[in-house]
């Protein structure tokens, strides 16, 4: 079996590199639709309109599947465990350090599970509001360091809230 990551998009699969770049782009077109459709109501279309859940759904829809390593459920453990403790970056650095495993984030979101990422971020996101730093302020910061919101596209204002109010996943 091939050892590159795949991901089901489009009913094919693909390298697990190339399909990230199509669903940040994706993504990314999306937010602009959405933003779009929000700031000029009148001139979106019903088109418009449902392209943006459409397209969300799509994206949520898309399957990894990751080579077979022995030992995958221990680790996969591991890096959960990790993850419950430590901020993403943290983690990388303590599974690189510690254990010699080299990753980027959408490997560990990977591995660890989608929800185990997202209490890591809702962790820091309290910190960071216990410190007076706005939801917008996180957004920004997370998106110069370069953290993936759940869902695609950049983090903003409200993917901030839905993370502190646990309405997100």
């Amino acid at each position: 079996m091939d050892k590159d990551p795949k991901i089901m998009f489009g009913g094919k699969w693909i390298s697990a590199s190339d399909a990230l770049h199509k669903m940040e782009s994706a993504s990314v077109a999306t937010d602009v639709i959405e933003r779009f459709n929000n700031n000029f109501p009148h001139l979106a279309s019903e088109i418009t309109k449902d392209v943006v859940p459409l397209a969300r759904k799509r994206l949520k829809n898309i399957k990894l599947m990751m080579p077979e390593e022995p030992n995958k459920a221990d680790f996969d453990a591991l890096v959960k465990e990790i993850l419950e403790n430590s901020s993403p970056e943290e983690a990388l650095d303590i599974l690189e350090q510690e254990h010699g495993q080299k990753m980027d984030m959408q490997g560990l979101i990977s591995l660890a599970g989608a929800e185990a990422y997202v209490e890591s971020l809702r962790r820091d996101a309290v910190e960071l509001e216990i410190n007076m730093i706005s939801a917008d302020q996180t957004a920004e910061l997370w998106n110069e360091i370069g953290r993936p919101a759940p869902g695609g596209g950049l983090w903003n204002e409200q993917k901030v809230e839905k993370v502190l109010s646990k309405s997100l996943l």
